[in-house]
This record gives structure tokens, sequence and C-alpha cells, in this order.
């Protein structure tokens, strides 16, 4: 087997017949496989990169739609008819009550203390017989002022 060389290709020769013919690429051609191949490894880059930036893309949607849900879940939980600000009202009612229950409580017990005094005491008996039904003893003179 011999090899045959000439300006643009090389024929390989068998004893029997021509195997076949293998050309030299030319500098056009050579230039054209050579960006080929840059282009080649170009997309090979760019799909890894358009993949990176799909998960990226990706990863930042899903970001967003859990801060859209949880901005719905804060804003319920905050002006829901059971929200926040309805927990802080309803606090603020249940201390004005405890304090009018508390002030009623203090003045049951004035009241209390009042009717043991009045039942008990002689003193405090005429007071209210004289003051409240306009009594008075058998020698007394009683004057009322019109107010």
């Amino acid at each position: 087997m011999f090899r045959a060389v000439g300006g643009v290709g090389a024929y390989v020769f068998s004893p029997r017949r021509v195997i076949y013919k293998a050309t030299m690429p030319t500098e056009k051609e050579t230039e054209r496989q050579d960006t080929a191949r840059k282009s080649a490894r170009g997309q090979r880059k760019s799909l890894r990169g358009q993949i990176v930036s799909e998960r990226k893309r990706r990863v930042r949607i899903t970001l967003i739609m859990f801060a859209i849900v949880l901005t719905i879940i804060g804003l319920n939980l905050i002006f829901d008819e059971a929200g926040f600000i309805k927990y802080v009202n309803l606090k603020k009612e249940e201390k004005l009550h405890e304090q009018s229950i508390a002030k009623i409580e203090k003045e049951i017990a004035a009241l209390k203390e009042e009717i043991v005094e009045i039942k008990t005491d002689p003193f405090q008996i005429e007071k209210q017989a004289r003051e409240g039904l306009g009594l008075a003893k058998p020698d007394e003179y009683v004057f009322m002022y019109a107010k």
C-alpha cells in the first residue's frame, strides 16, 4: 500500500483498487471546522448556562410564591376577624371590664358594710329614719327647705 499526495487531496492505493479518497482540508474548511467545534462547545456551555439559569429562575419563582403565601397568611393573621388587631382590641376591652368589675365589687363590699352598720348601730338606724323617712322625735321640729 502506498499513498499519493496531491495539492488538494491524497489517494490511498492498494494493489487491487483505490480504497478511499482522503482530502486534505483547505484553510477555509479548517476555519469552519474550528468555528463549528467552538460553537458546539459554546452550545454545550450555553446549554449548561440555560439549565443553571432555569434552575435559578425556578428557585426565584418558588421564593416569590412562598413570600406571597406568607404575606397573605400574615395579613390574615393581622387583619382577619379573628386576627391580631381584634385580639388586641378584645384584650383592651377585657382590662376595662375587669376594672369596672373591681370597682363594682368595692362598691358592693362598702354597701354590705353599710347594711351591717345600719342593722346593728342604733345611731345609724336613727340617722336613716330622720334623713330617709323624714321622721322626728316627739319634741323635735323638722324644717324642710325647697331646693
